[in-house]
């Protein structure tokens, strides 16, 4: 099958990269391994730990993926990926000028560029925009820690009460403990009957507070659930991201997927390419596990990082398993004693030049690139930007390609 563009990966840089291409005409395929750490995120987005990201950005090490791209660059495709977002139906809240602060499962508030619609959220990590409220969760859940976020807005100046509730639905679950998590509990809050029934609690379990706080779990397949119970019951509700599986993590990558294939996208799901043909300094072709070969004219490598596939190790070496492109590893140790603190494994992947065309015995490979967690230079749990890389890089090379 021949496409103009074939994206390996499946995550959010592979993604956004295909909705870019698709929505200006390209034909492009993803190959996509399986679930994306999508599915273990809290559904923010960071663009770096900083009070004022652009101005870190600014320096950062020649080697880092947004020194390659350059501050004003990051800027306007920051802002084209807010864009992307809000087409799939992602609404989020958050500026590029400086982080805001959103609260974790564990209740603790972590610097964020852009956050849900409905979640805690506050402009510092020292006050909230309200001083009481009503935390109100299901019976039995296992992925909520309603006692550790009780005693973080307390902590905060925020006057606090717990409440739990049942719906029939959910006491049936609770006779099995792997069944009260959270994907299960939001499926049953997409049921109308539930919806009322819940509405109907927090009207009458969470007295004067200003704020009822939830799990996110208000509905799987629903968007307008949170919504809808406000506008039922009359109080202002917000959500805080629960352990994986995360439902809004989900939510999102569900919402990017249907729109890169509303675009015209095709994706091969449970698939991973397993090898390739190259002419000259060119990639010719593809082959999946599953025995598909997909020829392009462009390929993107935006498989992930260790957790996705796209980087593998052993004790002595870190390789990219599918081309066999350069990667940059750690020298000495992958990891330090203090598991507090940076592991120098996580700054490896695979090294580009400032285009993103992955470098193969030192030369750019002329129709590969790679974006994403699979690139080398940073860190993106040191670094809270994770997500910014992973969609910033990718519209990099979008345009690159588009360009060409």
């Amino acid at each position: 099958m021949r496409f103009d563009t074939v994206i390996i990966g499946g995550g959010l840089s592979a993604l956004v990269c295909g909705i870019e291409l698709a929505r200006n005409g390209k034909r492009v395929a993803v190959v996509a391994k399986g679930h994306s750490s999508l599915h273990f995120s809290s559904g923010s987005f960071g663009l770096y730990n900083a009070e004022h990201p652009l101005k870190a950005i600014a320096e950062l090490a020649p080697t880092h993926p947004y020194s390659k791209i350059g501050v004003e660059r990051v800027e306007a495709l920051a802002a084209k990926a807010t864009e992307i977002l809000n087409v799939a139906g992602v609404s989020t809240n958050g500026t590029i000028e400086a982080n805001h602060y959103i609260m974790t499962p564990t209740g603790a508030l972590r610097p964020c560029w852009l956050s849900l619609e409905g979640t805690v959220t506050a402009a510092s990590d020292k006050s909230l925009d309200f001083k009481s409220a009503a935390i109100l969760y299901p019976e039995g859940f296992l992925d909520f820690y309603t006692q550790f976020v009780s005693d973080e807005l307390q902590g905060l100046g925020v006057n606090t009460s717990l409440h739990s509730f049942a719906l029939p639905e959910l006491s049936i679950r609770r006779n099995n403990p792997t069944e009260m998590r959270s994907v299960a509990v939001a499926r049953a809050l997409d049921k109308e009957e539930n919806i009322l029934a819940l509405a109907n609690i927090i009207s009458h379990k969470t007295g004067d507070a200003e704020v009822v706080i939830m799990p996110s779990v208000l509905g799987f397949v629903k968007s307008d659930v949170q919504s809808r119970l406000e506008k039922i019951s009359g109080k202002r509700i917000l959500t805080v991201p629960t352990l994986p599986p995360s439902v809004e993590g989900i939510k999102v990558e569900r919402a990017l997927r249907t729109t890169f294939e509303r675009m015209g996208g095709v994706i091969f799901n449970g698939q991973t390419v397993v090898s390739y043909a190259k002419e000259e300094n060119v990639v010719a072709t593809v082959t999946t596990d599953k025995y598909v070969t997909l020829t392009a004219e462009e390929f993107v490598l935006s498989a992930g990082s260790f957790i996705g596939g796209g980087l593998e190790s052993d004790r002595n070496s870190i390789v990219e398993p599918v081309f066999g492109v350069d990667v940059a590893a750690p020298q000495g140790e992958f990891t330090t004693r203090d598991i507090f603190e940076p592991q120098p494994f996580m700054s490896a992947g695979v090294v580009t030049d400032n285009s993103f065309k992955a470098l193969c015995g030192g030369t750019p490979i002329d129709n590969l690139y790679a974006c994403g967690a699979i690139l080398s230079g940073f860190n993106g749990v040191k670094e809270g930007c994770g997500a910014g890389v992973a969609m910033v890089t990718a519209l990099e090379v979008a345009e690159n390609i588009l360009n060409k």
